[in-house]
């Protein structure tokens, strides 16, 4: 199980965005997402709201950073309809706690993408030197595939964001994985 109080506080006084600097998972993404002309991206865990203005269309949810996100709220109580979204960001909002814990969050991330609707994710091999003891989920390719083949998803890209500044060091890994599943078309 996931603490959800200890998991606020480390956003709230840990984790600083550098979204601007990732080669894969950073503004490339806007050109790419809005070639595909979204009726509805969700951005999942938005953070500061990063793409807000920039991709057509989305709308971003977030527990913590009230000021910035659309709606306030978690993956499970967000107010999405089944099948409601061309494409979902879930760039490091889905790294917490164990299989059962990953499987249940991307279960309800899939309920919201239209057939054939892209889930845009970005994980790492494990957590930071001063976590409070925080559950980090250990994404791997093996883990990213095992996720495809649970859920029914293609892999459209497997990428390695690699830390090329130093505004990583706190870190444990020096690199974070960024990947699209792309939600089967139902025949």
């Amino acid at each position: 199980m996931i603490d959800q109080q200890a998991q606020d506080d480390f956003y709230r006084n840990v984790w600083q965005s550098n979204i601007h600097l990732f080669k894969h998972s950073g503004n490339n993404l806007v050109g790419e997402i809005n070639s595909l002309n979204p009726s509805l991206v969700i951005d999942a865990g938005c953070g500061i709201n990063f793409f807000k203005g920039k991709i057509k269309n989305l709308v971003g949810y977030d527990p913590v950073f009230e000021k910035e996100s659309d709606i306030i709220c978690g993956h499970y109580d967000a107010p999405f309809k089944s099948e409601c979204a061309d494409v979902i960001l879930a760039l490091g909002s889905v790294n917490w706690g164990n299989h059962d814990d990953i499987a249940n969050m991307l279960i309800k991330l899939k309920s919201w993408l239209k057939p054939g609707g892209r889930l845009y994710m970005r994980g790492a091999p494990g957590g930071y030197k001063n976590d409070q003891g925080l559950k980090w989920f250990r994404w791997g390719t093996k883990e990213i595939d095992y996720y495809a083949r649970l859920l029914d998803f293609d892999i459209l890209r497997i990428e390695l964001e690699h830390n090329t500044d130093g505004t990583l060091a706190e870190r444990e890994w020096p690199h974070r994985y960024v990947w699209v599943y792309k939600r089967k078309l139902i025949k």
